[in-house]
């Protein structure tokens, strides 16, 4: 007991000394891998189902992830997933899927392949296909919009990639700054700086950096 009673005890003041920021940091909520973008005054803000679709669309792609959550054939789930967002094709809140879509397969399956074998061309395919699900969907997620842009450097041509970088460039500058969480979330912070990184990417593939 006496030995229980001195680990505790050290394991405070172990905590007791560490910087404040630090502490801060450990207490502080974990932001959400990702942020939706929305349309101003959207009805689906903050994942609203839509009225008296069951079941909720919106839960769809996390069901689809848990179903291949033990397996590595990244080829099946995109299959289903593209088929949510095709069988959701011509409802107003597609964007809110291809948004889902886009970062389940990219941040999970993709990018994790494309870092492995940067000439796989069934990857560099599909990184492309989500890619355009965020353009069309008018994602504001400059970060990973960035990144695809970077892997799709020579299996999409230069003009296509300065064209995107620069419409979401264009649209995620042109937003206004609402709130502290527009600047000094992560996920706030890094919509500038990857913009701004996007704005020059187009310039430098247009020959104007």
């Amino acid at each position: 007991m006496a030995t229980k009673e001195k680990t505790n005890s050290d394991s405070t003041s172990v905590a007791a000394s560490e910087p404040d920021s630090v502490q801060a940091a450990a207490a502080k909520p974990k932001e959400p891998e990702y942020e939706i973008t929305y349309p101003k005054g959207s009805k689906y803000q903050n994942l609203t189902p839509p009225a008296g679709v069951t079941p909720n669309p919106f839960e769809e792609i996390a069901r689809i992830s848990a179903d291949y959550a033990e397996s590595s054939n990244w080829a099946d789930k995109h299959a289903d997933i593209k088929g949510v967002l095709l069988q959701n094709a011509q409802k107003d809140y597609l964007f809110v899927l291809q948004q889902q879509a886009a970062n389940e397969m990219l941040r999970h399956e993709l990018f994790p392949h494309y870092y492995q074998d940067m000439s796989n061309t069934s990857v560099l395919k599909n990184i492309g296909y989500y890619t355009e699900q965020l353009v069309e969907a008018k994602s504001e997620d400059s970060e990973l919009i960035y990144k695809c842009l970077r892997a799709l450097k020579g299996y999409w041509d230069d003009d296509r990639i300065a064209q995107v970088a620069r419409v979401t460039a264009t649209r995620v500058q042109a937003r206004p700054i609402l709130s502290a969480a527009d600047t000094t979330t992560r996920n706030g912070s890094y919509r500038q700086i990857y913009a701004r990184e996007l704005k020059k990417m187009a310039q430098r593939l247009s020959g104007k950096g």
